[in-house]
């Protein structure tokens, strides 16, 4: 079969950021458009991305590479995924009936494409895009998305302004240059449209707190930030965002294995929301903020 064609009129050169055309090769740089089981290969240096994800799975961090990732709203953390998903549910939603339907949306950093087919049902028209090639082939086979791609976040293969809903979840705390990351984000960004950004709230006392009681966890991670509310709002306004909202989600107890196994329960994790609001605000597992682009 074939490899599938790039959409028109919404790619550019990773090499030399000129506008890409139909063809398979940049006529600004000869740079050549590579398929790869039917993924387009749109980072400069494919072969260096490769040998960082060897060599990270030399550290304890292969599961974090291999490992299959599911949909949220299943596994132990099921109750608190199914909170999450109605406050983005109902975030879109707000935003749908402001702003209008969503045209192209991007789930950036989109891993094996567990939350493609919902958020399909967002956007007319959805992208998809991670630096694992083995988790883009999966994304892939989800079938949900009109393009899946390879990219690099901080050098991005997309011409300005190109995407009405930025799906921006879990992936910045693992990015070496966050400043290079946003920028990119805002860039791509359209006017008017919804960046929805979400990280662990690991800068919280709780969660390092956790990380000392299990080191070994930290070691198998790949995370190289631990943000909190007030440093993630900088960065996001240094990066010319304004911030629309601000949401805690998810409480639970400051030990890994123990946090996951109470919560699997609907009632305890019920119980610790209620808790948490009231008594430790800040101390939530995760933190999303709601992001428009400044002019």
């Amino acid at each position: 079969m074939d490899d599938p064609a790039l959409p028109a009129g919404l790619f550019r050169c990773p090499r030399c950021r000129a506008d890409w055309g139909e063809a398979t090769r940049c006529a600004e740089c000869g740079f050549e458009l590579r398929f790869i089981d039917g993924v387009p290969i749109l980072v400069a240096d494919s072969e260096a991305v490769d040998a960082a994800i060897a060599e990270a799975k030399t550290q304890e961090r292969a599961a974090w590479y291999e490992a299959p990732q599911y949909e949220a709203t299943s596994g132990p953390y099921r109750h608190h995924g199914r909170k999450r998903r109605a406050f983005l549910d109902a975030t879109i939603a707000r935003h749908a009936a402001v702003n209008g339907p969503v045209v192209r949306g991007l789930d950036l950093g989109c891993g094996d494409g567990a939350q493609l087919p919902w958020l399909a049902e967002k956007v007319q028209e959805l992208y998809g895009s991670d630096y694992n090639l083995l988790r883009l082939r999966r994304a892939t086979r989800a079938g949900a998305a009109r393009s899946i791609f390879m990219a690099d976040v901080t050098n991005y293969p997309v011409r300005d302004d190109a995407f009405g809903l930025i799906f921006f979840n879990h992936v910045l705390e693992h990015i070496g240059d966050d400043a290079a990351a946003l920028s990119e984000v805002r860039r791509v960004l359209k006017p008017g449209g919804l960046l929805i950004l979400g990280v662990p709230n690991e800068g919280a006392w709780f969660w390092r707190l956790a990380y000392r009681l299990q080191p070994a966890i930290r070691r198998a991670s790949d995370h190289v930030h631990f943000f909190t509310a007030p440093e993630l709002i900088a960065k996001c306004c240094a990066a010319g965002f304004a911030i629309e909202h601000v949401e805690h989600i998810g409480w639970g107890v400051p030990h890994w294995s123990l946090d996951e196994w109470l919560r699997s329960s609907a009632a305890v994790d019920d119980a610790l929301e209620w808790l948490g609001r009231r008594m430790f605000p800040q101390q939530a597992t995760s933190l999303y903020l709601l992001l428009s682009k400044r002019p």
